[in-house]
């Protein structure tokens, strides 16, 4: 029952947040709501136990639903430590435009966890898909926490095309019950367990076209290419912690999806799905390149980047580096979420995303110039981050040509980040942050400064291992 404890909690704090209206304990709930699931987490790993017999064909526990939910809950209790200090000061300086009202914002936040620990622990692709647009309609109002035009019309689109996607997993989803029929099976259902049991009956050309849509809609949802539209604009106008969950933990949701496909695809048509796998990949690696070589708002930048890890991924599933995916997927919700949150807090300092408006951080921001600048190394793979091996193993499969242009677009992709990161650090200060914010925002950079010893330890000890 812990299962349903770590889907209803964050919804009961959720309810009771909703009904608050002083803020001190609107944020403390929040922490609290972060740290309950946390703690259920923890206790659900050390103490792995059977489902109940009801909830088999509904509810599942494997090693995927456990790493992504693991990810969620840490990536959001981490999250939650920061907007308890960060929420205060984003009103205040943050005025250009109203803001989302606490309470609502708080509420939406832990619904957003809610609907996440439910895509992870989803046994049935019916219930996996109502979970994952579940996401959708969670997490877009978090999108415009800033009121402004540009911000709502964020909104809007992401709301727009993720429905559009998940509209495209749903018609897959039926073809995968067609495929199902057509095979002759009398199973009753769409539960992960029985279709596995049943793979290699299914019929494989319905299966290639429940593959192809349930790919096209969970990949949408993921960011990777060309379905990535809503993913600049999204994390582009979202604050710091919104972002970083959405970048962190609600993708890696979308890629479940995917994998729950992978894993009921009969033998023989395996080789079919990986190569459109690691095609899109290289598709979002190219695209990716592009678009960060000549970024000039940093966060839109923080979100090709996003698309460029997708990709990775997608990649390592194609290839059969399923270890290395998982890496991956770990450290890239870790370095992601360290970037945004400091990305957040140059937002609160300078006002502005333009990185051409951004320099002397070195200067001014010390702390948040030197933890911006390992955060950018640390996401584009530079030692000792993980992403480094994932990306080392990616290359020694993939082949001298896959390895060859992958390794290339990767080069072109680190030039891109780090020139923007250091010419927003060194230099003259010639647009000088609010003195009141940047002195809040020196403050607040404590938070990802000790999340920063994360990866980098892991890290650390992948390589002694490796």
């Amino acid at each position: 029952m812990i299962v349903l404890y770590l889907i209803l909690i964050p919804a009961v704090f959720a309810l009771l947040i909703f009904f608050c209206r002083k803020s001190l304990l609107i944020r403390s709930l929040l922490l609290l709501a972060g740290f309950c699931h946390l703690a259920g987490m923890v206790y659900l790993l050390a103490c792995p136990s059977s489902m109940p017999e009801c909830l088999k064909n509904w509810l599942v526990t494997d090693v995927y639903s456990g790493l992504i939910a693991a990810i969620c809950s840490v990536l959001f209790c981490a999250v939650s430590v920061y907007i308890f200090f960060w929420l205060p000061a984003a009103q205040k300086f943050e005025t250009a435009y109203s803001t989302m009202r606490e309470h609502i914002f708080c509420s939406v936040l832990c619904l957003f966890l809610s609907t996440m620990s439910l895509v992870a622990f989803a046994g049935n692709f019916g219930l996996l898909w109502v979970a994952v647009e579940a996401t959708t309609l969670a997490s877009a109002p978090l999108i415009a926490y800033h009121r402004s035009p540009s911000a709502i019309e964020a909104m809007w689109k992401y709301l727009v095309i993720c429905s559009v996607g998940i509209g495209l997993a749903l018609f897959g989803t039926f073809m995968l019950g067609v495929s199902m029929r057509f095979s002759g099976s009398h199973a009753e259902g769409l539960g992960f367990l029985m279709i596995a049991d049943l793979k290699n009956t299914l019929d494989p050309q319905w299966f290639k076209a429940a593959f192809l849509f349930c790919l096209a809609g969970y990949g949408l949802k993921m960011g990777l290419a060309p379905f990535h539209v809503w993913m600049p604009d999204a994390y582009g106008e979202s604050c710091g912690p919104v972002a970083a969950l959405l970048s962190g933990a609600l993708v890696n949701c979308s890629f479940l999806g995917i994998i729950r496909v992978m894993n009921v695809a009969p033998d023989k048509l395996l080789p079919f799905c990986r190569e459109y796998l690691i095609g899109l990949g290289v598709i979002s690696l190219a695209v990716a390149a592009c678009f960060i070589i000549k970024q000039t708002d940093f966060r839109r930048m923080l979100a090709y980047s996003s698309v460029e890890h997708m990709g990775i991924l997608a990649i390592l599933w194609g290839l059969g580096c399923d270890d290395a995916a998982v890496l991956h997927v770990m450290g890239h919700s870790a370095c992601k979420m360290l970037l945004f949150l400091t990305a957040g807090n140059i937002l609160l300092a300078w006002g502005t995303a333009k990185s051409s408006e951004i320099s002397g951080m070195f200067s001014c921001l010390p702390v948040t110039g030197f933890i911006w600048c390992v955060s950018i190394l640390l996401i584009c793979g530079a030692p000792p981050s993980p992403l480094f091996l994932t990306e080392l193993l990616l290359i020694r499969s993939a082949g001298p040509v896959l390895g060859g242009i992958v390794l290339l677009l990767l080069f072109v992709i680190f030039c891109g980040m780090t020139s923007t990161a250091l010419k927003m650090c060194m230099g003259k200060v010639e647009h000088a942050p609010v003195a009141a914010a940047a002195e809040k925002a020196e403050r607040l950079i404590l938070i990802p400064a000790l999340l920063a010893i994360l990866p980098v330890l892991a890290g650390i000890y992948c390589i002694i291992q490796f």
